[in-house]
């Protein structure tokens, strides 16, 4: 199969679809690998590290296009791209249709008839989402890390310092969420040796984070408590994503509890939008905005921030699917693996995942094999 892997176009995006060591074993496994030129600059592989693993160099986005058969990307297709998509080729990314309203992306990839596969759609059978786990991980420890820096004054905060000093009030910390994210984002806090507060739903999930982060409060999760402890935090990190159901479109976070909050506070949003009533999506080129007089950071991508372990961490995950659709083909992998099915989102000038259509407000069908012969 011929596997193409272009630069992302996406503001500021660093990360790339493709590892040497990847493509190695792809070729390996007798693919053909092409790279556009210095796609993985930014992630700290040069033209000749992938040259050397076997891959050919393609000079511009449209070559990688027009030669590939598969195409392997990390972020959602940008308008320049929905006219090199084509008929029957594969498309493997985060294209977040689920969850983000974006009719024009549906809809060039249904008049390309291009077969789009939702990285963020791969479902195990016990319900986790494994291509998310690495990123949430980064985008937790992440978010704490850049709450140091825009608590500074030069990037617009307060000039609170997050850390614990002798004889100063410690600053307090509030995570929603007790997943990978907002467990990570609580172990960096803890390590500052601030007061950090995770508010958690899940009974089950409480248990594990008193056991694993003993020095974090655990709080269960009610809209009374939130509205609580945001009035006196000094940086709340949500740490939930929008749900991937249909209609779940109310915010968890209301704008009166923003309205509320200390008035040289953060927020730190790593879904970017739809958590919280006055988060809406930022850039890491322009990541902060200043609303109900409170300092919001919501760039859903952070873990560009840091490419080298991002983009080796995504690969661990993606590497083993990209070479199960590439040795068995699509229809085959899919057979053989319900996760890689879960994960078909458009095929034929139709899509085929319930989510998709109705978050896109579309009509959408019954994906069946037949429509990948």
């Amino acid at each position: 199969m011929i596997i193409g892997t272009p630069k992302e176009l996406k503001e500021n995006e660093t990360r790339v679809a493709m590892t040497p060591k990847w493509a190695k074993k792809l070729i390996d496994a007798e693919h053909e690998i092409w790279i556009q030129k210095d796609a993985g600059l930014n992630s700290g592989f040069s033209n000749e590290d992938y040259i050397n693993a076997g891959a050919n160099i393609a000079d511009s986005i449209e070559e990688i296009y027009e030669r590939s058969e598969f195409v392997t990307k990390v972020k959602e297709l940008k308008p320049y791209e929905y006219n090199l998509i084509r008929e029957d080729q594969m498309v493997m990314t985060w294209f977040h249709l689920a969850e983000d309203y974006d009719k024009p992306m549906a809809q060039a990839l249904m008049d390309r008839e291009t077969i789009a596969l939702s990285m963020e759609l791969i479902v195990l059978n016990d319900g986790s989402r494994p291509t998310m786990k690495p990123m949430s991980d980064i985008a937790g420890s992440l978010a704490m890390m850049e709450s140091i820096k825009y608590c500074q004054t030069m990037n617009g905060g307060t000039g609170l310092l997050l850390r614990k000093v002798y004889g100063l009030p410690i600053p307090k910390v509030v995570v929603l969420g007790g997943g990978s994210a907002g467990l990570n984002a609580a172990q960096v806090a803890v390590g500052l040796g601030l007061k950090v507060s995770i508010i958690e739903a899940s009974w089950n999930r409480i248990d594990y984070l008193k056991a694993i982060i003993p020095e974090a409060e655990v709080i269960l999760f009610e809209e009374k408590s939130v509205a609580e402890l945001l009035e006196d935090c000094d940086v709340f990190i949500n740490c939930i994503y929008p749900s991937p159901e249909p209609g779940h479109r109310e915010p968890i976070v209301k704008r009166e509890t923003i309205r509320n909050m200390k008035k040289c506070s953060l927020i730190m949003d790593i879904a970017g939008a739809e958590i919280v009533e006055t988060s809406h999506y930022t850039t890491l080129g322009d990541p902060t905005y200043t609303e109900e007089d409170i300092l919001h950071y919501c760039v859903p991508n952070m873990p560009a921030l840091c490419p080298r372990t991002s983009t080796e961490a995504l690969l661990m995950i993606t590497g083993p699917y990209i070479m199960n659709i590439a040795n068995k083909g699509l229809k085959k992998a899919a057979e053989d693996d319900s996760s890689i099915k879960r994960c078909i989102s458009t095929v034929k000038g139709n899509i085929v995942h319930s989510e998709i259509g109705i978050n896109q407000e579309m009509p959408y069908t019954e994906f069946s094999f037949d429509m990948l012969d």
